[in-house]
């Protein structure tokens, strides 16, 4: 009895092991898919970008309050109108936003928001990465947020 007893305790560290490293796989795909931007290849990520597009929290956002992205033929400036006027972090009303690009890549797009006071805890500005979930969606991504931290998805309108 005492060679069973002894046994089990050699084998149960050796299944444990071979448990772990499926598990982990496992958790870094899921991971990898819900952080790695939506980019087929061969995809021009600007034009994808363009169009209307709405929340997809908002009930008849396509319908009532949505948004229009739109981009400078060189690719530096995004601009975003809205179908409705917002308030804007200095206290005006506006329903547009300008963005310089800072960068871009396949599936995102890097833009800093003209008149940004928001700051990082760091003390910079926010800026923000547009991140595409798949061909008809996108999230937004704060550079100084986690890996896998988007806000609610927005959908397109077009």
């Amino acid at each position: 009895m005492a060679t069973v007893v002894s046994r089990i305790h050699s084998i149960i560290p050796r299944i444990a092991l071979a448990l772990a490293v499926p598990a982990v796989a496992a958790v870094i795909v899921v991971y990898r898919s819900f952080t790695r931007p939506y980019a087929p290849p061969g995809s021009d990520v600007f034009a994808m970008a363009a169009g209307r597009w709405a929340w997809t929290t908002r009930d008849s956002g396509c319908t009532n309050d949505w948004h229009r992205i739109a981009f400078s033929p060189d690719h530096s400036v995004m601009t975003i109108t809205s179908s409705k006027e917002y308030k804007q972090a200095d206290g005006t009303w506006d329903s547009v936003a300008v963005y310089d690009i800072r960068g871009s890549g396949p599936g995102w797009i890097r833009g800093a928001i003209r008149g940004e006071m928001r700051k990082t805890p760091d003390g910079r500005l926010v800026v923000w990465d547009l991140v595409f979930r798949s061909p008809n969606r996108y999230a937004w991504h704060r550079t100084d947020w986690l890996g896998g931290a988007y806000t609610a998805e927005i959908q397109r309108c077009d």
